[in-house]
């Protein structure tokens, strides 16, 4: 199999937390999304993994890394079982292999009776960790180790499970899912820099974190995050790292590729002018177009506002109708908002043109309890006590100043 392929230098790829079937969360069904996006959207894990696939055909790597969470839950259905065996077909063809460990989303898979794997693709096993050997297209011996979780959330750390390093192997990677911290403070196989660095393996592709980090450069120990953003919460390009010795200096390089269908990003605007409240959603899609995303995004943004608002204007910008209206003047260059907060500014809203000493004599003047009651008895006769004593009702008059400060703050608009 080595000399089939004129490869180079020893390269794989790290791809964690595929989450392969997540339906993407955080999206209001009332948005009125084109059909073709809102398939993107559902398609989207299958896209990114797919385009993790390609990239290791296009560059001729020797193996592919999934340290855990392959799939999104172990309710796997048939189209995604074929679907992935179709792309591991791909691999077969071009001579690579895989290597799977399973984590917290997909740790009840069964390698041996749910899957049907071709024989490019070696899973690990759980509640012991285990090594494969791999011969490189430039004959180097690659060691391989890792395990798969037994259950959910493991509270004690998977470390000890993993032996140090194979002195015949040119290099050894570790394949582990889990958090750095320790087990009082993090449920979910807690590791430590220094356990890992003691074993002497020469790379750590570490899974489970969606974010991209190097938490040691010698040895790499190393976060991919996940190809596809799954949520708003995950923000940027996502993808996965390109690993390899081809730099003839030892060791070994990782380098961040872009594997997304999409990205998810978000925005702050702030409108001190209350004129420019009319423009708001040209200002809003200015912002959007800024960003120049090489590949669709749907955007979160939040507006910070000096003053308050009419309430029916309020009503139209909180309303869904006002994303759709954002999004069809952008709906060519791809870039969609998906979500609006709004923000004011509570020490400039509703008296902001109007001076506090102002307000606050008059509505001492006016709520003075001698003068109001006095009020009360010139505009209610005797046979009218319930409504002298509704109005006399301290709740009653803190909704009456609350409702005056609208009113006022509306007319000065």
């Amino acid at each position: 199999m080595s000399g089939f392929y004129n490869r180079g230098k020893m390269k794989f790829i790290h791809a964690a937390d595929i989450h392969l079937g997540n339906p993407i969360s955080g999206i209001d069904r009332k948005i009125n999304l084109p059909e073709e996006v809102k398939k993107q959207i559902a398609l989207a894990t299958f896209t990114a993994f797919s385009n993790v696939i390609k990239l290791a055909v296009d560059r001729h790597v020797d193996f592919v890394l999934f340290p855990g969470d392959l799939f999104d839950s172990s309710q796997q259905s048939a189209y995604l079982y074929n679907f992935l065996n179709q792309q591991f077909q791909n691999l077969k063809e071009a001579g690579i292999e895989a290597f799977i460990s399973f984590g917290n989303h997909d740790f009840q898979s069964d390698v041996e009776n749910d899957f049907i794997w071709p024989e490019n693709v070696h899973a690990f096993p759980k509640s012991k960790a285990k090594t494969f050997f791999h011969d490189s297209w430039d004959g180097k011996r690659v060691a391989i180790t890792g395990t798969s979780f037994v259950v959910r959330n493991p509270r004690e750390s998977l470390v000890p499970l993993y032996p140090s390093r194979d002195q015949s192997a040119t290099y050894q990677i570790g394949m582990y899912h889990g958090s750095q911290g320790n087990s009082s403070a993090n449920n979910y196989a807690p590791f430590s820099v220094g356990d890992l660095q003691a074993l002497n393996y020469d790379y750590w592709a570490l899974g489970h974190i969606h974010v991209r980090q190097v938490l040691s450069k010698n040895p790499a120990i190393v976060y991919s995050g996940d190809p596809q953003g799954l949520d708003l919460t995950e923000t940027g390009e996502k993808g996965v790292y390109f690993v390899s010795d081809e730099n003839d200096q030892g060791g070994l390089t990782a380098e961040f590729v872009p594997c997304s269908s999409f990205v998810f990003d978000s925005f702050e605007l702030s409108i001190n002018d209350q004129s420019a409240i009319s423009n708001i959603s040209d200002l809003i899609v200015q912002e959007l177009l800024s960003f120049n995303h090489k590949k669709m995004s749907l955007n979160a943004i939040r507006v910070n506002l000096s003053a308050s608002l009419p309430e029916k204007i309020l009503d139209q910008l909180t309303d869904t109708s006002f994303l759709d209206l954002v999004n069809s003047k952008t709906i060519r260059e791809k870039q969609f908002l998906i979500k609006m907060d709004l923000n004011v500014d509570q020490k400039k809203d509703n008296f902001n043109q109007l001076e506090e000493r102002y307000w606050q004599a008059a509505k001492n003047d006016v709520f003075d309890e001698q003068s109001f009651n006095q009020a009360l008895l010139r505009t209610f006769n005797s046979n009218q006590q319930f409504v002298i004593r509704h109005f006399t009702d301290p709740n009653v008059q803190a909704k009456l100043m609350s409702k005056a400060e609208q009113i006022i703050s509306e007319r000065i608009s």
